[in-house]
Parts: C-alpha cells; structure tokens; sequence
C-alpha cells in the first residue's frame, strides 16, 4: 500500500511541473535557513558542555548595591577562593581564574605578546575537563614557575619538538617551564586561554592583594552534589562580610551570588545590565528560522488547495471505488513528506553555497562537514517529516472531505470558510514577512544612531600602544620621542584600555553626602596631556600640569555625570575621598570611557604616569600610514627587543556593535527569503 501511495504522490509531482517547482524550491530556501540558524543555536547551547563537572561548577558573583540599584559584579577579593575551599563544607574545590594582560614571551629568537594568558591554581585542571596530551595532570601546575599550553602555542614556539621541560621567558626575566601540553580549547567554551600559568606569577608581578575589600579575580568553585545553592549563597555572604567588616562597614553588606557555568553564556551579567548573554539571540535566530518555514508552508498549503479544482474528479473516483478517507489523507501526506525530502536534499546544496555567508554573518566557523553529524541528521529527518505533516495537513483534510456525488456532477465549490481559512493564511504570510522587513529597519536605525552617537572625544587619527612590564618602564621616554616628531600630535597614557576603562567601586566621601548613599564610580589613572590628546572638552577648572607637584597625589578630575552626582553647582575646589583625600581641580564633558550600550556613568580620573599600560597617540590627519610608520620606527628605536602592536580606537568602536550587526543582517537575509 505505502509502494502504491509513494508511486502516485511521485507521478503528481512530476505531472504538475511547475506546481512542484515553486513548492520545491520555496521549500529548501526555508530549510536551508533554518538548518543554518538551528546550526548556530545547537552551537550556543552547546557551550561547555564537554565539561564533566558543568552541573556543579559555578562562578562566585555579587550584586553592589547602589542608589540606581545593584551593580552586578563578576570579580572577587584574591583571597576567597582558598578560604571557601577551607570554610564552607559544600565547597569540594574552587580555583582563581585571573588575566594578567597581554604578556611578552620568548624562547630563543622567537618573540610573541600573549593576550590569551590566563593564572590559575592547580585544582583549576581537576575542575575544568581540558585533557592533556602530554604532562601530568595532578602535578602540572603545583609549582610556581610552571606553565601549561595548547597544541598551537606549542607548534608556535617548539615547532614539532617535544614542549615539556622546555623554558619560556616572561617579560625577559620571568623563566617558566612547560610542564603540560593540553588540546586546543574548544570555540564553544565560555574560558578562552592559550596558556596556563601557576597562580604565583600574579605575587610574583605586584598584582596580588589580600584585601577582602578588593574585587580583582574570577573565582570558581566546585560544589558537592548535595549542597542548597542558596544556602552556600548565604554562607559566601556571610563569610565576605566577615573577612570585610573591619576595613569597609559599607562593603560588607554586598550579597553574593552563584552563577552556574552551564548557564554562563546564556544569562551572564554586568553593571546594571539585567543579561549580556545569548539567550536573547538564542530566541531571535530560532523564531526566524520558525518564521521562514511557516511562510514556506503556508504557500504549500494555498497551493495546494488552489489547485484542487483539477483533483476533484481524481479524489471521487477514488472514494467510488472504495477508498476511504484515511487513505486520501495518507495520499497527501505522503506527496507532502516526499516534496519536503526532495526539498531537504536541495536545501542541502543551498546550505553547502550559503555556509560562507552564514559564517562570516554570525562569526562562527562551521564546514560542510557538520551535515553529516549524527545530530545534524537527525535534525534533518526531524525537520522533514514535521515540514511535510504541517504543510500537507490542511490541503488532505480538505481536499479529502470532498463529496463525491456533488463533484462529479460539477456542482462543487469551495466554501466561505474554506475561502477565509485561506485567505487568512495569505494575510498571516504577509504579517510575518512585514514584521521581519519592519524588523530590519528598526535595528538598522537603532545601529545609525548608535553610530551617529557623539563620544565626548575625537576618535579619528586615534591609536594606543600596549606597554609590558619592560616597555612600561621607559615610557616617558617613548613619549618624548613621539612628541618630537612633526607627524605626531599629540601623546599620552592611560592605566586602562581607553575605550573600556571598567575599574569601579564604592566607598567615595565628599563634604555634603548622605552617609546611606553608596554609589558605584569609575576610576582612571592617565598621564599628562590625557585630555588634549583624546580632545576631551574641559567645562570647568582645569586639567592636570606639571607647575602643580600635587596634582599626582592630591588631585582628581570628575566628568560631569559625577559633578551633577555630588552638587548641581561648582565642584571644582570641593573634597573628594577615594582611599586617598584629594581635591576636585577640574570637570570635564561626558565621553564614553566604557562599551556606548552602557551609557555615561560617574568616573574620577586621577594623575599616575608610572601606571600607564597604553600609551594613546594622535596620528598626523595628512597622511596617517606615514605618520604610523613614524611611531613604529620611534618604538623600534626605543625597544628594538619588543614586537610593536597598535590599535585603532576605531576598531574597538566598530567591535562594540558586531553583536548587533550579526542580528541585523540575519534579520535582512531573513527578510529576503521571506519575501522569496
């Protein structure tokens, strides 16, 4: 019977040519697209879940509350780690996780900067699933001059040689051993790293702090099956407090949370940001891919029945004869499932020549290779089957309740309900389709205008220098040659990366403030000429000079999100206390120092030359690739040892909205298929 039902569905679709044509290919478009976003969507999903210890791994977090709310945190005080480990019974591990910034290293004649170097206890390798390949687990990072690196940082600096036992040389006067050499790290893990280092190396560089009071550190820790996440919630909190108490009353009150790893990529937060994570995408690329299937079907379903005039006499013929009804409707969804596994196959090929696109869209790296995943075929045979019901269900249920005798004596014609149906079919078409086009054209606005948004500073000719702890030393005489070159503006310096300065906290005290008002505030350290060189505006005071000798221990600048925070009137000449009590000299107009989603916040920016980490340069407007070919023979001249690296501030501005291009073309793309 199933051999009968497929011959006939076969001999329909290839009689009615140009019906199965547009069928067909409606079809594999939406598949094609929604093969594509399902691809995405099981990637994101699939974040960390190679990790054997995901479901009781978390990352310790806490809420600073504020006068706008809580201040969502993701950093802790060095110590924590250790003492939860020792205190809290449900603890069975924990380990810090901390980035020590970009890092020189050498071996032999081959010198690199390492940005993905991460400084880790040794229970972090019994916590996370990274195997080694070569190397002993238990033992590969228990000393302090210990390192641990992928197969590509092998080959990158060893070649095809044997790593272990070899020795890197950090900023040319830290020796380190490779006692481990672990596979690459998968692209779907929410902890990026190319290098292990032992947790001494941050006591080792002056970066270590046992303050319970200062948030510096990722900490992670392992739970037992068993424990009450709250509970131990409760017990972190209680812990901290006590631990903080006596240096900061106010901080001690910070409740802390636990978010687990498996659940990191989907709901992460910050600052005041409810989720920076991807479940939002998650729900945008997987209603698409529903959008797009269901317009594909819906045309199935309108064809279909529009052309069911030339099967009237086919159907009653059949019934005359003894069919029932049950066998019409198997007939149509058997047409129906065979047309969408012909469209699969054909999608397939579209999918194969639209993978670059896609990948170059949505900033993954799929190959052709993952259609032939066991999962993937299964989502493929899903997809057609469910393709096929949803699609043939309407037009087998209409079409086979037809009466025989009324449409051989040619006195059949459709209802006005079936009429409607159709009809609202069409009209629901039309609505997804204008909700993706309507869709499209709201987020390319939203993104213009994100654009168009005035810094508070000139980003044009802008680049910064990343300073190590040798290149770091000599800065100010890297400045002094720079600005003595005609095709350099202006230079200064700054603690932070310049478009992200996020170091912030609670605690300030000026003359007027109410004891119970506990806001979170910026902080920046620059050099000199900071202002000029960014051409930040000042509206009040003035900036920081060298005839002042305590302007680099006493002073503070504010922007004027802080100035209207403490007085409506003048600051310039009032009290500010941060640690340290310093004396407001100057306002400056707003600028964003942070990503431009975030938004202007208070910041207190204060004058310390020796911690300047990026040196900010202003290239010549005439002719900038001449005057950055003047900078990188200056740092050359200065530091012949020492790769020169550069970035323009107009490539961390464009990064801030990737995320948000992504959606906007998977949303335009949608809309054209839609449309199709």
């Amino acid at each position: 019977m199933l051999k009968n039902y497929i011959k006939i569905a076969l001999r329909n679709i290839i009689r009615q040519k140009g019906y199965s044509f547009i069928n067909i290919f409606g079809l594999a478009i939406a598949i094609s697209c929604t093969l594509l976003m399902f691809l995405w969507v099981q990637n994101e999903l699939s974040w960390d879940s190679f990790q054997k210890n995901k479901d009781v791994i978390y990352r310790v977090e806490q809420d600073q509350p504020t006068s706008k709310g809580a201040f969502h945190v993701n950093l802790t005080p060095f110590p924590m780690a250790p003492a939860l480990k020792v205190e809290l019974p449900e603890v069975e591990n924990s380990t810090r996780y901390y980035s020590p910034g970009t890092i020189l290293m050498k071996y032999n004649e081959k010198v690199f900067y390492e940005n993905e170097t991460r400084c880790v206890d040794p229970s972090f390798l019994d916590m996370f699933t990274y195997p080694l390949i070569k190397g002993n687990m238990k033992s590969a990072l228990s000393k302090p001059a210990s390192m641990v690196i992928t197969e590509d940082i092998a080959h990158k600096y060893f070649g095809n040689t044997d790593p272990i036992g070899k020795t890197i040389t950090l900023e040319n006067k830290y020796p380190f051993t490779v006692t481990g050499m672990m596979q690459n790290i998968p692209s779907n893990t929410n902890l990026k790293f190319n290098i292990l280092l032992s947790f001494d190396f941050i006591k080792t560089i002056g970066k270590y702090s046992d303050r319970w009071g200062y948030n510096e550190i990722t900490t992670f820790i392992q739970l037992n099956k068993n424990a009450n996440v709250a509970n131990v919630e409760k017990k972190i909190t209680k812990m901290r407090r006590e631990h903080a108490l006596a240096l900061n009353p106010k901080t001690s009150k910070i409740p802390f949370n636990l978010m687990p790893l498996k659940d990191l990529r989907f709901y992460a937060r910050f600052g005041y940001d409810k989720t920076v994570g991807t479940i939002q995408s998650i729900y945008i690329y997987s209603f698409l891919a529903l959008f797009i299937l269901i317009i594909a079907c819906i045309n199935y379903m309108n064809l279909s029945t529009a052309r069911a005039v030339k099967r009237y006499k086919e159907i009653s013929l059949r019934k005359v004869v003894g069919a029932e009804r049950k066998n019409i409707i198997i007939q149509f969804y058997t047409e129906a499932i065979i047309l969408s596994f012909i469209a699969v196959l054909l999608s397939l090929i579209f999918s194969e020549f639209l993978l670059p696109l896609f990948n170059h869209i949505s900033g993954k790296n799929f190959t052709s290779q993952i259609f032939f995943q066991p999962y993937f075929l299964v989502d493929i045979l899903i997809i057609t089957v469910v393709t096929g019901i949803v699609s043939g269900t309407y037009p087998a249920l209409f079409l086979s309740a037809f009466s025989p005798i009324r449409i051989l004596r040619e006195k059949y014609q459709f209802g006005s309900k079936s009429s409607l149906f159709r009809q609202s079919l069409v009209v629901f078409q039309f609505a997804l389709s204008v909700m993706l086009i309507v869709g499209t054209i709201v987020m390319l606005k939203q993104l213009e205008l994100m654009r168009n948004t005035k810094l508070g500073y000139d980003k044009e000719q802008l680049i910064y220098l990343p300073l190590n702890s040798e290149t770091k030393n000599s800065y100010s005489i890297l400045k002094e040659k720079l600005e003595k070159d005609p095709e350099i503006l202006d230079v200064s310096g700054t603690l932070q990366i310049p478009t992200n300065m996020s170091a912030n906290g609670g605690g300030a005290e000026w003359d007027g403030k109410d004891p119970n008002f506990n806001p979170v505030i910026g902080y920046a350290a620059v050099d000199y000429d900071y202002f000029k060189t960014m051409k930040i505006q000042l509206v009040g005071g003035r900036t920081f000079s060298r005839l002042f000798a305590t302007d680099s221990t006493k002073a503070v600048i504010v922007n004027q999100a802080l100035a209207k925070m403490i007085d409506n009137q003048s600051v310039v000449g009032r009290k500010f206390s941060w640690g340290n009590d310093n004396t407001i000299i100057g306002v400056i107009k707003d600028f964003n120092y942070l990503n431009i989603k975030r938004g202007i916040e208070p910041l207190a920016i204060y004058l310390d030359p020796k911690e300047v980490n990026y040196a900010v340069v202003r290239l010549s407007a005439g002719n900038v690739a001449e005057s950055l070919e003047h900078v990188k023979q200056i740092w050359h001249k200065t530091y012949p040892a020492f790769p020169f690296e550069y970035k323009f501030f107009d490539e961390n501005f464009a990064e801030m909205f990737k995320a948000d291009e992504q959606i906007m073309s998977i949303f335009s793309y949608a809309a054209i298929f839609a449309i199709i």
